[in-house]
């Protein structure tokens, strides 16, 4: 295309250089073709651009979807974990807790245990004491019952013969007493005899 100019030139001059009609026509054909023909070179290059710009611009989409895809899943992936170490701390916590509070119980449980057997011992013991209280002073009220039965009796036949020496005494004639005979003296039967 550019050598056409250069014959162009030379026709022109070999001609007295004016150009003629015919030539005319052809230089204007000549740029309208090299016109479209830029134009269609240029239409192919922006639809080439064009497509490597919507290729790239997809690629890059892609690149940005799957980045954020990623980036998307490592924070589930995070959450899920920071989920699972919750869940395992407050299971732990728990854990902890209950066990804790099972000591607690059990601690408190054998300290009544322990506190009940020292109390039952206590009573069981204040009881066998009780109860040898109540066997001796029973043991010593049966005695001194049988004492008193036995000094009853005593006194019973004390009466009886003092009875019978009031008896003896009225039945007999009375007799002078002497006077310097004692009242226990004049009571004593058995004197008289």
């Amino acid at each position: 295309m550019p050598d056409r100019p250069e014959q162009e030139a030379r026709a022109a001059e070999e001609t007295g250089g004016r150009p003629s009609h015919a030539d005319v026509g052809s230089k204007v054909n000549a740029i309208i073709e090299a016109a479209e023909t830029a134009a269609e070179e240029i239409g192919q290059e922006a639809r080439r651009k064009a497509h490597e710009i919507l290729r790239k611009a997809e690629t890059k989409a892609a690149a940005r979807i799957e980045e954020l895809t990623r980036t998307a899943s490592a924070l589930r992936d995070e959450a899920d974990q920071y989920a699972r170490d919750i869940r395992e701390a407050a299971d732990s916590y728990g854990t902890q807790h209950r066990q804790s509070v099972e000591k607690e119980a059990r601690a408190l449980l054998a300290d009544a245990e322990e506190q009940s057997t020292k109390m039952r011992d206590a009573a069981q013991r204040k009881a066998e004491e009780l109860e040898r209280e109540v066997g001796q002073r029973h043991e010593t009220l049966r005695r001194e019952a049988k004492m008193l039965e036995e000094r009853k009796q005593r006194v019973l036949e004390s009466l009886r013969d003092v009875a019978a020496q009031l008896q003896d005494a009225l039945a007999e004639p009375v007799k002078q007493a002497p006077d310097d005979e004692s009242l226990v003296e004049a009571l004593d039967v058995e004197r008289r005899r």
